[in-house]
């Protein structure tokens, strides 16, 4: 059975004025994909052998800080989580290093394994899905003018199209569909004329 937002706040077992800062700021006017609804969404997919209070919180605060004029959202992000869960029983240093493991997603380890490919997990949806994320993105870099975001973003992509994306068997099922998303974006976004 999935994991609810109020399920894993229950786990979390932390005061209502932190979640509470957690679900306002995730509801902020710069965020369109990087939304409650993400979170939401990792929680769903959430394989219930991972389901520790570290990879929930990791889950609540690996984007708790966005602003897409920034290069430092996980390193903001990670200091929260040491401010916010320092108090609590979680281990606070295993919350930061899946942060921190977010901005490369890159992985060394089963459980960053698991929740970069758990985080990625939208690269390979459905073409409409995956569709209304690149949307959501452009929405977020809305002050990057056409022709930079198109470079920039074809080359992001690039990057992640040239490996393997999912590290995991849950989700490996998803790579061949990952692919195509990434494909047709590259397209959509190299073939505009500006």
């Amino acid at each position: 059975m999935p994991l609810s937002v109020a399920d894993s706040l229950q786990k979390l077992g932390l005061p209502g004025r932190i979640t509470n800062l957690w679900i306002k700021q995730l509801q902020e006017p710069q965020r369109h994909y990087h939304t409650l609804h993400h979170v939401e969404s990792l929680l769903t997919h959430l394989a219930p052998e991972d389901a520790n209070p570290e990879m929930i919180a990791a889950i609540w605060l690996h984007d708790i800080v966005y602003d897409p004029t920034r290069g430092d959202n996980e390193e903001r992000s990670a200091e929260q989580a040491r401010f916010d869960l320092a108090n609590s029983s979680i281990n606070v240093e295993t919350v930061r290093r899946l942060i921190m493991g977010t901005k490369s997603h890159l992985a060394d380890d089963e459980p960053q394994r698991a929740f970069n490919d758990l985080d990625l997990g939208i690269l390979g949806a459905d073409a409409e899905s995956y569709d209304r994320y690149a949307e959501q993105i452009r929405r977020e870099y809305v002050f990057v003018d056409d022709a930079s975001y198109r470079q920039g973003r074809a080359a992001i992509l690039r990057d992640f199209d040239s490996r393997t994306i999912y590290q995991t068997e849950r989700w490996q099922h998803r790579e061949a569909q990952a692919h195509a998303n990434l494909q047709r974006e590259i397209t959509r976004l190299e073939s505009v004329e500006g």
